[in-house]
Order: C-alpha cells, then structure tokens, then sequence
C-alpha cells in the first residue's frame, strides 16, 4: 500500500475484510483469538494498529477524538452508522492505491491535521 505522505496514525478499527487468512467467522474463544492474532500481525507488517471497541471509546472521549471513517456502502451507512462517522467507501481494489476522487475525498475528511487519529470500520464491527 503507497503511503499516503501524511504523519498521521492510522488506527484500523475492525476491518476484517482487509484479513482473508484470517477467520472473521470466529464463534467461539479460541476462533476469536486466532482472528485477532491474525489481524494484528497483519496490521503491524502493513504500518497501521487495531483498536477495540474499548480503545475506540478512549478515543472518542479524549480531549482530541479521531475521525471515524465507515467505509461500507452508502446504503449501509444510510442504514445505521457510528454517531459522529463520515462516510467513504472503500472496496478490496482500494487496497493498492486510491483514484483521484477517492484520494481526494480522504484528503476533504481528514483536513490539514496531520497528528490527528484516524479510525476506519466496516460492517463486521468486531
């Protein structure tokens, strides 16, 4: 994945899309384990931090609370979202590199603030 040349943290709340080797259909405590394990090496290799939902209300509840980005579709966003999140959808293709509107509707979000935390989350909300 290209940098997106911002110093920025990039705190991925729940994307297991983002994880095929790891199993987002966990239903038990020892499933559930594997997948976070999985999807925390996957994050610490590709430079970005997992976050749950314990986490994510810290956030929430600083004195500097991050942008949440839901990256599901629209009509899913329509449907129920995070109180306060922004609405970008992104897709498996997004993976490699953004096109010119997506890269600048990220750039619109996210502002001049290069410090500021970033939480991204899609429909699992694991």
């Amino acid at each position: 994945m290209k940098p997106l040349s911002m110093a920025i943290w990039l705190l991925i709340a729940l994307l297991p899309a983002l994880f095929p080797d790891a199993r987002a259909d966990a239903d038990t405590d020892g499933d559930e384990a594997l997948w976070w394990s999985a999807a925390q090496a996957e994050s610490e290799r590709d430079g970005y931090k997992l976050i749950d939902t314990d986490q994510l209300l810290m956030l929430i509840n600083s004195g500097q609370p991050p942008l949440i980005i839901d990256v599901r579709a629209d009509y899913e966003f329509e449907a129920g979202h995070v109180t306060g999140a922004a609405n970008l959808e992104f897709d498996l293709g997004d993976r490699g590199d953004l096109d010119t509107a997506k890269r600048t509707a990220f750039a619109a979000l996210a502002g001049p603030d290069k410090s500021r935390p970033i939480v991204f989350y899609c429909r699992s909300f694991r």
